[in-house]
């Protein structure tokens, strides 16, 4: 089977085209230059499957519908569902979880089997927590770094984008002492989640998964034990494509 995977986000698009599991392409582009894509897509084989998690804005989505009518088939823009791929959705209404958040978990869950904590770090950065059962017990949402800085430098007119700051435990200036506020509430989070999962659950976490754009400027000041898996709701998209219900 071959399978166009397609991480339609905020600020980027990531794809991948895989040929029985196995991956054969991998690149991601700008939403500003969707355009590009054509280029790179009239190269591939046509695919048997596209399979896309969408959570930009209804422009990128007509973009891509154009995109792929440059083959007859019909993309399956996925929507999280109470429970596939092993994993049981605790949302309160299951369709309002993120496409995106709903594949990261599919993967993380697939590939550890065990419980999880979930963050992707990128235009927002999701906590998605995963009990030892499958079950998604819930998460949260806050801006990731870039968005930080940019709202920062809005709001006060001082800018980060000169990298005339660094991260300092006690800052002694001002883009340092915003720098290094924004890491602790980014890194903070995570690490309290995993705290008040073990208050609540009675057992610990094991598994950290860590994904997306923005990880890089976080991973030197988790102070807990992680995995980087990269492109992980592209994973979880393939799973879903192949339709792997696995309990």
């Amino acid at each position: 089977m071959y399978c166009l995977a397609v991480d339609s986000g905020n600020s980027f698009l990531k794809w991948a085209f895989f040929k029985n599991g196995r991956k054969l392409e991998l690149n991601r582009v700008s939403n500003r230059e969707l355009h590009n894509l054509y280029s790179d897509w009239r190269l591939l084989r046509q695919p048997d499957t596209i399979v896309v998690s969408h959570v930009s804005g209804h422009d990128v989505q007509n973009q891509l519908a154009q995109l792929f009518n440059m083959w007859n088939i019909q993309p399956n823009w996925i929507k999280a569902l109470p429970r596939q791929c092993g994993v049981i959705n605790n949302y309160t209404d299951p369709a309002q979880l993120g496409s995106d958040r709903w594949a990261a978990l599919i993967a993380a869950w697939n590939k550890f089997r065990d419980a999880c904590l979930v963050v992707n770090i990128g235009t927002a950065q999701t906590i998605d927590v995963l009990s030892s059962e499958g079950v998604f017990l819930g998460g949260m949402i806050v801006p990731g770094p870039y968005t930080l800085k940019k709202s920062i430098q809005y709001a006060t007119q001082i800018s980060l984008e000169n990298d005339n700051y660094c991260f300092q435990i006690f800052p002694t200036n001002t883009t340092d002492a915003i720098y290094s506020g924004i890491i602790q509430a980014l890194v903070g989070s995570i690490e309290r989640t995993m705290r008040l999962f073990q208050q609540c659950q009675g057992y610990s976490i094991k598994h950290c998964v860590i994904s997306g754009g923005g990880h890089a400027e976080l991973l030197p000041h988790i102070d807990l034990k992680y995995i980087v898996i990269e492109n992980l709701v592209l994973e979880g998209l393939l799973l879903i494509a192949q339709n792997k219900e696995r309990y």
